[in-house]
């Protein structure tokens, strides 16, 4: 991107630059390294600032104050629902060296989603993971009955 950018707005640039068609070397900098981020819907990337985690924190808290019973841990739960799917390819991207999570913004209309809910206690129990299939023959007698 700086070597695009360097030949866009036809700034002076190194030899092995203009030779190599790239600018830099990984070599100048030890701390940075090349890795694949993981997937990352762009409402969750959004949906995660410090207005709604407030408000999250905010909510639970009051919960609490409520129902002292929640003080233990054993009645609260985190479920995280996700969607899988088999045809996402994401390139690699420089990240600091020791960095454990790198995301990256992807579009989830690609191929079959496959839902998955994890739900987990604060006291460090979990249930087994629930996954959603989408239906490949879907016929009028596997719909839910009406209430």
């Amino acid at each position: 991107m700086a070597y695009e950018t360097a030949v866009k707005n036809n700034l002076r640039m190194v030899d092995a630059w203009v030779s190599k068609k790239i600018a830099g070397s990984m070599k100048r900098h030890p701390r940075l390294s090349l890795r694949n981020p993981e997937a990352c819907s762009l409402s969750k990337a959004t949906a995660f600032n410090k207005h709604n985690a407030d408000t999250c924190f905010d909510t639970l808290n009051t919960a609490m104050i409520r129902n002292p019973s929640f003080g233990d841990g054993s009645k609260v739960f985190n479920l995280d629902e996700t969607g899988l799917t088999a045809v996402q390819s994401l390139k690699r991207v420089i990240a600091q060296k020791g960095c454990k999570q790198i995301s990256s913004v992807t579009n989830a209309e690609r191929g079959q989603l496959v839902t998955t809910c994890n739900i987990i206690c604060a006291r460090d129990h979990a249930l087994p993971p629930a996954m959603v299939f989408p239906r490949v023959h879907f016929e009028e007698h596997q719909e839910a009955p009406s209430a």
